[in-house]
């Protein structure tokens, strides 16, 4: 008991005081103040989009970014349904649009990674902008995000949120969830060590990606295209990394459909976690085993009813320090959750974050309609036939 005592108050307190730290970084983000309009690449993987690709590519076509400094490349990872001829059709009509087909896998780089990169070396633009099939960026996605470019600055991330407007309380509290990780991501850059970003919404220089060796480094690793690529400059360049919350840089994206799919995907968030920098990794660790501790916490006290009194200590600790962090956050997005909604997802989260954190490490995931580990092995290279379509 002493020892669960001891480890519960001593993990839940130092998460208390890093979320009051890390509120300090939201006071640090700035609006951008860069005036040059460079040419930009928009950057979209996809893989069996053809149900959302059109409204994709649409909402990106009606950026008020100048049109003549805009190309959008679209990269269609071996889709089996139509998702490139949905392209075609619409490139067909529109010069900006640029299509690239991958028809096979390679065994030495990840399809996602794979077909961006493939996107990128095909770029002409400055800055590589990239986002997901099924996100619809609105109309001043680029122009909000180039402002932040400033000469110093190299990468810049921004929110995507989930659409969960009418939907029930289970995509309500996923996107509370979701706001929760855009939130440390932007506060952590305010305090110039940004912790995480996300794919779906990411602008950086191109000569950034060639520079540091574009997703080299982790190139078999399933996921990572944006926090691990993020990490990579942070620990590795001079550049700064800024995180953009004005609504308007906002895209929004699909929720996970079934509570299958938000598994899987957290699954898959999980299987990255010991490639962090060892410093993430730690504090990961620590998260995991105080969630850990929570939630194992009622169940000691049947056996021993005092920790019950220590577990309420540490639960409290925990849940006060969150919401004063996610208001803070509210506050930054413009953006405000319901109170009973936070309510019901902090007692729900310690079971996600224990079974996501083991099963990531331990068990396969299904994405894009193939099954994976986190890591991929560097062995049996496959032969690479990739067709560029214009």
């Amino acid at each position: 008991m002493f020892f669960y005592s001891i480890l519960l108050i001593s993990l839940t307190f130092l998460y208390a005081v890093a979320l009051l730290k890390l509120q300090g970084g939201f006071k640090n983000l700035k609006a951008g103040q860069n005036k040059t309009q460079p040419n930009v690449s928009v950057v979209i993987a996809a893989r069996n989009e053809a149900d959302t690709i059109g409204r994709c590519l649409h909402a990106v076509l009606n950026q008020t970014y100048p049109k003549d400094k805009v190309e959008i490349i679209v990269i269609d990872d071996r889709s089996e349904d139509g998702t490139s001829e949905v392209i075609q059709k619409l490139a067909g009509t529109n010069c900006q649009i640029k299509l690239l087909q991958i028809k096979d896998r390679s065994a030495h780089l990840a399809p996602k990674k794979r077909a961006i990169d493939l996107g990128i070396q095909n770029a002409s633009g400055e800055i590589i902008v990239t986002t997901d099939a099924d996100c619809q960026p609105g109309p001043d996605w680029i122009s909000k995000l180039i402002k932040h470019f400033e000469p110093n600055v190299g990468m810049v991330a921004g929110f995507n949120p989930y659409k969960t407007e009418n939907r029930s309380l289970f995509y309500q509290m996923l996107s509370l969830d979701y706001f929760a990780m855009a939130s440390v991501s932007a506060a952590s850059a305010g305090l110039n060590y940004p912790l995480s970003c996300t794919g779906g919404n990411l602008a950086y220089r191109k000569r950034v990606y060639l520079e540091t060796g574009g997703f080299t480094k982790f190139s078999n690793w399933v996921s990572g295209d944006d926090d691990f690529f993020l990490e990579q400059i942070r620990e590795n360049s001079n550049w700064e990394i800024c995180y953009a919350t004005n609504p308007k840089t906002s895209v929004p994206t699909a929720p996970p459909e079934t509570f299958k799919d938000f598994v899987q995907q957290r699954i898959r968030y999980a299987s990255k976690c010991g490639h962090y920098s060892p410093k993430v990794t730690l504090g990961l660790v620590g998260i995991y085993l105080m969630n850990l501790l929570i939630l194992i916490g009622p169940i000691l006290s049947i056996v021993k009813p005092q920790i019950l009194l220590v577990w309420l200590t540490g639960w409290a600790f925990k849940t006060l320090s969150e919401f004063i962090f996610l208001k803070r956050g509210e506050k930054e997005f413009q953006m405000h959750f319901k109170s009973n909604l936070f309510l019901f997802t902090v007692v729900l989260h310690p079971f996600y974050i224990v079974l996501a954190g083991l099963l990531g490490q331990f068990s396969t995931f299904h994405w894009k309609g193939d099954q994976y580990s986190g890591k991929m092995p560097k062995s049996g290279l496959i032969e690479e036939t990739i067709q560029k379509t214009n």
